[in-house]
C-alpha cells in the first residue's frame, strides 16, 4: 500500500481500528497522532493526510489535496473469465498498472459460474480495485464488467483502438501497434481460446501475438502482454 486511498465521504468520518487503511498507517507505517501520510481521494486529487484520534473507538484523517493523480492508460483488457482467485489477483494488479477498463467474459474452456462467484456478487471486486490502486498510487480506478461471451466483450471498443490477442497459437512478433492512440487487448482464459474464439478475434480486427513458447499463468500472460505494448509505445 504506497497510498491510503479515501472517499469523500470518509473525511467527515471516522475510521474504526480494525479498518485495513488504518492498521496500515499505526501497524505498518508506526504512524500515531498527528502523523502523516500520502493519500488521495477516489476519481481526485493526492495529497498530504494526517491521523488524528477521534475516540477509543476509531481515528479521523485531515487531508490536503496537493496534485493530481496521473490518468488511466487508454486501455480495455478482456479476459476470458479465469478462476475468482486468480480474477482478484488480475483486477489488484491491472488497476496498479493503470488500466482503465476490464472486461471479464465467459469463454468456452472456463467455467460459467467463475462470474457468479461472490468475487462479483459481494463487492469484492471493488475492494481489489482500490487495493491495486493504492499500490500504483493512483486515485482512479477503472471501469469494470462481466460479459456473457467474448463476442459481446469485443462490441464498444473504440474505433481507433490497436486490437491484439494474446495466444499459444499466435506470431512471435508484431510492431505495428505503437502508434495507436487506444488498445484493446484480449487474453483467453487459463485453458486459452478455442479455434472458434480466435475466429471471432480475427473477424473483429485482432491480430493474433505469441509471449512464447512457455505456459504462463493468466496473471503473468496479462502483465507480459500489457508491458510488453506499452514498452513498444513508448510508454515503459
Amino acid at each position: 500500500m504506497n497510498m491510503v486511498l479515501l472517499e469523500e465521504e470518509e473525511l467527515e468520518a471516522q475510521l474504526p481500528h480494525d479498518d485495513p487503511r488504518i492498521k496500515h498507517i499505526t501497524g505498518i507505517l508506526g504512524l500515531s497522532e498527528g502523523g502523516c501520510f500520502l493519500a488521495g481521494i477516489v476519481g481526485g486529487a493526492k495529497g498530504e493526510a494526517v491521523l488524528h484520534r477521534e475516540s477509543s473507538r476509531g481515528w479521523r484523517i485531515q487531508f490536503t489535496p496537493k496534485e493530481p493523480s496521473p490518468p488511466l492508460l487508454p486501455v480495455t483488457i478482456i479476459i476470458g473469465a479465469p478462476r475468482p482467485p486468480v480474477a482478484k489477483r488480475l483486477l489488484r494488479d491491472l488497476t496498479a498498472m493503470g488500466v482503465r477498463e476490464m472486461r471479464f467474459c465467459a469463454a468456452e474452456l472456463s467455467e460459467k459460474s467463475y462470474l457468479s462467484a461472490k468475487l462479483w456478487r459481494e463487492g469484492q471486486w471493488l475492494i481489489a480495485l482500490k487495493n491495486g490502486a493504492m499500490q500504483g498510487g493512483s486515485t482512479f480506478l477503472p471501469r469494470v464488467r462481466t460479459m456473457n461471451s467474448l463476442r459481446e466483450a469485443l462490441s464498444g471498443l473504440p474505433e481507433n483502438a490497436a486490437r491484439i490477442g494474446f495466444d499459444m497459437t499466435g506470431e512471435k512478433s508484431s510492431r505495428g501497434e505503437k502508434d495507436w492512440a487506444e488498445m484493446g487487448l484480449a487474453l483467453g482464459p487459463e485453458r486459452g481460446w478455442t479455434d472458434s474464439e480466435r475466429r471471432v478475434l480475427r473477424e473483429n480486427g485482432f491480430t493474433i501475438r505469441s509471449l512464447g513458447e512457455r505456459i504462463l499463468r493468466t496473471e503473468t500472460a496479462c502483465a507480459a502482454a500489457l508491458g510488453l505494448l506499452l514498452g513498444e509505445r513508448g510508454i515503459y
